[in-house]
């Protein structure tokens, strides 16, 4: 509750008693009971000048009788007044020429409006006079200050209290009903009873016909029916008489509200009804509930002001009651001791309030509207003052605005702190556009940090802080969460809040900013660099002793005329403007705050918010994770700023340490290595040592994982390096490297083969031990190596290879270079494989077709110098046996004539097998004399035989096809030479339109069809379009053809 009036008595002890009264302009009227009515002039008061009344005139026999009513039609220029049961209209100036109504005799209530109408499209002011004279109504209208027509409307009932709606809409109210009259259809429709309990159920929405249709429903067809005859009327009447008893002695109230609406009251219950005839629901959700049983309301721009008296002996006291039109919610009560108040009434359009008993005159002064916002908001009561700012008509329409939307800023501070609505007051933060730092500082200063502040009315007025009692520092930050009582809503409750209501407070919040992160989300993916925030700015022109009433009205500056003063409030000491703040920064407090929300509400959501693009403070949010132990969320964070050295650096440390828990060992490592982008490839390096050198166990899963995935980053790495790298920790890793990049990536550097081949050369030299065969699983894999790859360096590989082992290795690389004599000796004599050789042989007859010719050569020679004979060894030690059996050969003959006898009978089969191969003039030349002539042998002549038949035969057929294709060729040739074509002087190029000539290059098209003529264009033609092969044509005729037949026998045809 605040002040909104202080009571004066303007006139007091007046020597005749007041009957009626109305206000208008600068001019009191007062009807007497002794029909005499009393002029005063106002004065309004101003900051110089109190309020004064003075009397301007006195007319003694206004009436014969007691003036019952008096209302003015301002706008006609017409006082009426009831007396004696009849309605007069005099002249407003001069109050005179009266003007009896004499249908109105019996008259008991008067109502009037006016209104702009629409009348054919043209605005009119038209004004309307309701009277009720016993059983009918009588409405006189004017239209633009001149009368226009008078009607009758009969009621069936005894009506108590009626107002106009609308122009044409009258409410009214019998002893059992409110009832409305459309005065353009005559028709009486049902609103409900008027009773209490009728008034309660129609407010709670439960009443089955609330409008001006009347009946059941909507398709009811309604009839012009008296008031109080219709069925529903009937009905509802005699619940209302059987609830609340006879409503005889119970007056009901239709009072006039601002905007078009009108207040239905019958004991001290109210609802509103708009300009139609239909319940307010939306604005006024609930009935109005007063105190005391009003027996007058009147109404300001804000306000419902009703007045009361109890008869109940010497300790009665009158009550002046005000509330808030717009939430219905108490004001003030107002006592007046004088004497009994008899009615209270407004005028100049609501701005003046006034209230008379039997011989008092009281004037409710309304304070000053800055004074009452200041109230309501010291008093916490933001819904007041946002209804109080809006409905005044003392404030400029410029200024409501900016205040509504600085009391709306408050009141979602306030809902937040000291009601615990947090998604409310952060959907109104929203609304008004305000930086999510305002709702952040909202926050303890753990959550918001150096945002972290006061509440607004705290900075101005220095009024208790919000901190909390209690011994746990954690709770002490927690903003209020209890709601406060309304009567001292203004200050704050030093309770400890429960921790359940601190968490809906952060999950809001979290809601909140989740929002906001997606909306600055949007405006970087659109490309804005900013955004356009509401921010809060303190004003500091203002005193501050500027809490009274005087110091509050000296802020007011008046223009030279009447205008309304500009508010000036202490507690709206601030301003909002609009600013444009950059994107990023404002995402900078968005996610450093979130993530500082997570970690109090929902540690699990840290990863999903570090995980992707954000834009958290990295100093902060270090910390904070560092304090909580949340290093996976910390690795995150480094990743995602680009600190991919303090990430690794973080997971050595966990990794090693016996604590690192969820980061301990080397798999964290690896897992962040495979996110790492290309360019840190030197980064990679670095760090991928330790978990090679650490972990024994699984060197090449990690080498699989990091350099040998399809991730675009490992195909991106410089792969010379990585194998020079991986070479220093295991050859075996660098041939798993390799193998992928060639097999997968399908790399052709020959660098890079080189180093495949000497990292097999390293494994299998790392494998042997002192007197061990070398890995054959590795030496297969290294021959396959050298047998399949093409872009290795032979003489690299060649000087690799060592000299006393690995012969077939260096078979396959001579073999590369070409060398294949020397290649064929060491698998003969070196390796003393046959079989190897043969298959020698057959791999690279299409690099050498003599290579045939070479190995029987060395099978028929000696072993040469230069190259380890391991065969003659083997003969000796038995391991190669001859075909004969025995004894095995000691001496150098018996080696030799063993080696002779498995060479030639090798030979032999090798003769037979390849005889395609070697030509028989080259193997007659090799084999020696003394030969035996085997089966092999046979064969061998026997396929040379039927090879050069073959070969004979083959011969002479493409001789005659030969033959066959040149005696065609001729025969085209003189066919086409034997042809010509006619060249006239009529004859035009298809494609130019143009003659051709003599002398003109020209061209044939044969015809597709050979019964066709053939096409000649000129060649020029033919070379831009070239739709077939032409002919060639030359013309050898003169300019003047005189025969042409000679023209004709002049061109010869050749193919181009």
């Amino acid at each position: 509750m605040h002040n909104a009036f202080d009571i004066r008595a303007v006139l007091r002890q007046l020597p005749v008693r007041i009957e009626s009264a109305v206000a208008y302009s600068d001019r009191l009227l007062l009807g007497t009971a002794t029909g005499a009515l009393l002029m005063y002039r106002v004065v309004e008061p101003t900051k110089d000048r109190p309020l004064s009344i003075s009397l301007v005139e006195t007319k003694k026999a206004f009436a014969r009788k007691a003036l019952e009513h008096l209302d003015v039609i301002k706008e006609a220029g017409v006082l009426v007044c009831l007396a004696d049961g009849l309605v007069t209209l005099y002249d407003l100036h001069s109050l005179s020429g009266a003007t009896p109504l004499s249908n109105t005799r019996g008259a008991n209530l008067v109502a009037v409006h006016t209104a702009v109408d629409h009348i054919d499209g043209i605005p009119t002011l038209v004004s309307k006079l309701a009277v009720h004279a016993k059983r009918k109504l009588v409405v006189l209208e004017w239209r633009d200050a001149e009368f226009y027509k008078s009607l009758e409307y009969s009621a069936a009932e005894k009506i108590t209290a009626m107002q106009f709606a609308s122009a044409n809409l009258l409410v009214v109210s019998t002893a059992r009903e409110f009832l409305t009259l459309q005065l353009a259809q005559n028709q009486w429709d049902d609103l409900f009873p008027a009773d209490t309990a009728s008034l309660r159920t129609v407010a709670a929405g439960s009443h089955p016909v609330v409008g001006i249709n009347g009946g059941g429903g909507p398709d009811t067809a309604a009839s012009p029916q008296p008031a109080g005859t219709s069925g529903g009327g009937s009905m509802w009447g005699s619940w209302g008489i059987g609830l609340s008893g006879s409503s005889a002695d119970v007056k009901t109230i239709i009072a006039r509200m601002p905007g078009e609406k009108l207040l239905l009251c019958h004991e001290d219950i109210g609802v509103f009804i708009n300009s139609a005839g239909k319940l307010c629901r939306q604005e006024h959700a609930d009935p109005t509930l007063f105190d005391r049983v009003p027996t007058g309301i009147t109404h300001t721009s804000s306000y419902v002001i009703a007045i009361s008296s109890d008869h109940g002996g010497s300790d009665t006291r009158t009550n002046v009651e005000v509330r808030n039109i717009g939430t219905q919610a108490l004001v003030q009560h107002l006592f007046l001791p004088d004497e009994v108040p008899m009615q209270v009434f407004n005028g100049s359009g609501g701005k003046q309030v006034w209230a008379f008993g039997r011989h008092t005159v009281w004037r409710l002064i309304p304070v000053p509207i800055q004074q009452q916002v200041e109230d309501v908001l010291a008093a916490g009561q933001y819904d007041e003052a946002l209804s109080l700012v809006s409905r005044s008509d003392s404030i400029l329409e410029s200024e409501k605005e900016d205040l509504t939307i600085k009391i709306r800023w408050l009141r979602a501070r306030w809902l937040f702190r000291e009601q615990a609505k947090y998604e409310e007051a952060l959907s109104e933060l929203t609304d008004l556009g305000a930086t999510p730092t305002e709702a952040i500082s909202l926050c303890p200063e753990r959550i918001a940090g150096e945002l972290a502040d006061e509440d607004l009315e705290d900075k101005v007025e220095g009024s208790d802080s919000d901190e909390l009692t209690g011994d746990d520092q954690s709770q002490q930050q927690q903003p209020h969460m209890e709601p406060t009582d309304p009567a001292n809503s203004g200050r704050r409750s030093k309770k400890k809040p429960k921790q359940v209501m601190w968490k809906e407070a952060l999950y809001a919040m979290m809601r909140y900013l989740t929002e906001h992160r997606r909306l600055l989300q949007r405006a970087a993916a659109e490309g804005k660099r900013e955004l356009e925030y509401v921010v809060r700015v303190l004003d500091d022109d203002l005193d501050g002793d500027c809490g009274t009433r005087s110091s509050l009205q000296g802020h007011m500056s008046r223009s030279d005329d009447d205008s309304l003063p500009h508010v000036r409030l202490k507690r709206l000491r601030f301003s909002l403007e609009r600013m444009e703040i950059p994107v990023a920064a404002m995402a900078q407090v968005v996610d450093t705050t979130l993530l500082k929300v997570y970690l109090e509400c929902s540690p699990g959501l840290l990863g999903p918010l570090l995980r992707v693009k954000n834009h958290c403070d990295v100093e902060q949010s270090e910390g904070l994770l560092i304090e909580h132990r949340r290093f996976s969320e910390l690795v995150d964070l480094y990743h995602g700023k680009g600190l991919y050295r303090k990430a690794l650096q973080l997971l050595q440390s966990q990794g090693i340490s016996p604590d690192g828990g969820a980061l301990q060992g080397t798999s964290p490592t690896v897992r962040y290595l495979l996110r790492l982008p290309a360019d840190q490839f030197e980064l990679i390096l670095e760090y991928i040592r330790w978990p090679l050198q650490e972990d024994d166990s699984s060197p090449s899963s990690i080498v699989a994982s990091v350099f040998t995935d399809d991730r675009p980053a490992a195909e991106a790495f410089p792969r010379p390096r990585v194998a020079s790298f991986l070479r220093l920790i295991s050859p075996a890793l660098v041939i798993q490297y390799l193998a992928y990049a060639f097999e997968t990536w399908g790399d052709e550097t020959g660098v890079l083969h080189d180093d495949m081949i000497a990292a097999y050369l390293d494994s299998i030299g790392s494998t042997q031990g002192p007197g061990d065969a070398p890995d054959e699983q590795l030496r297969q894999r290294l021959q396959r190596f050298l047998r399949t790859s093409k872009h290795y360096s032979p003489e690299k590989a060649l000087a690799r290879l060592p000299d006393d082992g690995l012969l077939q290795e260096r078979a396959l690389v001579l073999s590369r270079l070409g060398r294949h004599e020397h290649a064929l000796g060491l698998l003969v004599f070196g390796v003393a494989s046959l079989v190897l050789a043969e298959q020698y042989c057959v791999d690279n007859v299409d690099a050498c077709s003599g290579v045939f010719v070479l190995l029987l050569k060395i099978l028929v020679g000696s072993p040469p110098s230069d190259i380890v004979d391991n065969e003659a060894a083997l003969l000796r030690s038995g391991s190669l046996a001859s075909a004969g059996g025995g004894p095995l050969p000691s001496t150098v003959e018996q080696v030799e004539g063993a080696r002779q006898e498995i060479h030639r009978r090798f030979a032999g089969h090798f003769l037979s097998m390849h005889h395609q191969h070697i030509p028989a003039a080259d193997a007659l030349r090799l084999l020696p004399p003394d030969l035996p002539f085997t089966p092999d042998l046979l064969a061998y002549l026997r396929g040379q035989l039927c090879a050069l038949d073959q070969a004979t035969r083959a011969s002479d057929v493409v001789r005659n096809l030969r033959v066959g294709e040149d005696t065609q060729s001729k025969r085209q040739l003189h066919r086409l030479q034997s042809g010509f074509v006619v060249i006239s002087e009529s004859r035009t190029c298809p494609h130019c339109l143009k003659r051709i000539g003599s002398g003109t290059a020209f061209a044939v098209i044969p015809p597709q069809d050979k019964a066709a003529r053939p096409v000649v264009v000129h060649y020029s033609c033919w070379q831009r379009h070239r739709p077939s092969s032409p002919v060639h044509v030359e013309s050898r005729s003169s300019s003047s053809l005189v025969d042409e037949e000679t023209h004709m026998a002049s061109i010869r045809l050749k193919w181009s």
